[in-house]
């Protein structure tokens, strides 16, 4: 299996302002949503970036956005974990608006978002696997961390 495209986060950023990383202010809520595990890091061979969404959504606002059609079951098995797009910045990780085609604009809520690391030029570099000490650091941006100045 061939690694996955680095094209992705260019084709699907966000052209509203000169750079899809400055769309989303820190000041944003992002949500983590999972069907079954949370994802702390890219899959290799799978993405290159962690998918999250804009907004402090409950279970079933990510879960409907995720599927079009979800079970009881689906509802059961999901969770979220919430940060801020400024947590994710201060631990070295970048947050690029990747709505793809149908967008309700930057400061919307339920509007996807990709993490990237390394911060620097994300739209054009994502490299994985990430380093333990980075998905550590991801990690600990979620419910009940803190990262040193940053206030939630």
């Amino acid at each position: 299996m061939r690694e996955p495209d680095s094209s992705y986060v260019r084709k699907k950023s966000c052209t509203a302002t000169c750079a899809a990383e400055l769309c989303i202010g820190d000041e944003t809520w992002l949500t983590h949503h999972t069907f079954d595990h949370f994802l702390n890091e890219p899959r290799y061979r799978v993405e290159r970036e962690v998918s999250l969404l804009t907004g402090r959504l409950s279970v079933e606002e990510a879960s409907r956005y995720r599927r079009a059609l979800i079970t009881v079951s689906d509802l059961e098995g999901a969770s979220v974990r919430y940060t801020t797009a400024g947590n994710l910045r201060v631990a070295g990780l970048a947050v690029v608006h990747t709505p793809g085609r149908v967008t309700k604009g930057c400061a919307a809520e339920m509007e996807h978002v990709s993490v990237i690391w390394p911060a620097a030029d994300p739209v054009v570099r994502q490299d994985i696997p990430w380093p333990p000490e980075v998905t550590q650091s991801f990690l600990r941006c979620f419910n009940g961390y803190e990262q040193a100045g940053v206030t939630r």
